[in-house]
């Protein structure tokens, strides 16, 4: 299956900002939530844009389009309520923000990036990427970024061994999310309205001219950090 691991470190940012932003900065970044979510909606199946909008139909217009992003989980390492006095919620995926579902919802196509691929849930093949698939769940941010490769996903569990070294030298980790480069998403100011313009005869309805984003680029990692970090100091 498809997750865009650009998207989903871009919204781990977002969503750490969405907690601490205010006024004018607040405003400010707005653009951005905007941006990829009409970059994802664009990119998701139509089930995945479903429930995208059932989703955050329950949110107040007034909160768009942060809703989209607003997660509703603790974050940081380990699971989600130990030590928190937090319980699961039937649905953990619940936790998760709304944006996710479309990112985790993309539809597949023949020229995707495989670094975006990702074994199926529920095969053999898949078992051991279960701790991705949970921290995906429970939007367990820090869990997540470890598993951003350069290159794509990587299980941070597995060290694989390079080719004829010649030496017998032992393979390196193959996920170093650190050396993710910095991305600015690209494209003109987007007038960003209710969920409801996403909708016309199946279509999406958005501004002449919107650029889609960028989604082979990446945030700065180390304001992602500086977020995520900031985020877990709110009470």
């Amino acid at each position: 299956m498809l997750i865009d691991r650009h998207r989903t470190t871009t919204l781990a940012g977002l969503s750490a900002e969405e907690r601490i932003l205010q006024g004018p900065e607040r405003a400010l970044r707005e653009e951005h939530v905007a941006l990829l979510v009409k970059a994802a909606y664009d990119d998701a199946t139509e089930a995945a844009r479903a429930e995208f909008m059932a989703r955050v139909k329950t949110m107040p217009e007034s909160a768009w389009p942060w809703s989209t992003v607003q997660s509703l989980a603790p974050r940081g390492g380990g699971e989600v309520g130990v030590g928190r006095g937090v319980a699961f919620a039937p649905k953990p995926g619940l936790y998760a923000p709304a944006a996710l579902i479309l990112i985790r919802g993309q539809a597949d196509s023949a020229d995707a990036d495989p670094g975006n691929r990702i074994p199926d849930r529920g095969t053999p093949e898949g078992a051991a990427w279960e701790p991705l698939y949970r921290a995906l769940d429970s939007w367990d941010t820090q869990t997540i970024l470890r598993w951003v490769g350069p290159q794509g996903w990587v299980n941070p569990a597995v060290t694989q061994v390079p080719k004829d070294t010649g030496n017998g030298a032992p393979g390196v980790a193959p996920g170093d999310a650190g050396n993710l480069p910095a991305p600015q998403p690209t494209g003109p100011t987007v007038t960003w309205k209710h969920p409801a313009v996403l909708i016309a005869g199946g279509a999406v309805v958005i501004t002449t001219g919107l650029v889609l984003y960028n989604a082979v680029q990446q945030r700065d990692r180390r304001r992602l950090e500086e977020a995520l970090a900031a985020q877990e100091d709110q009470p």
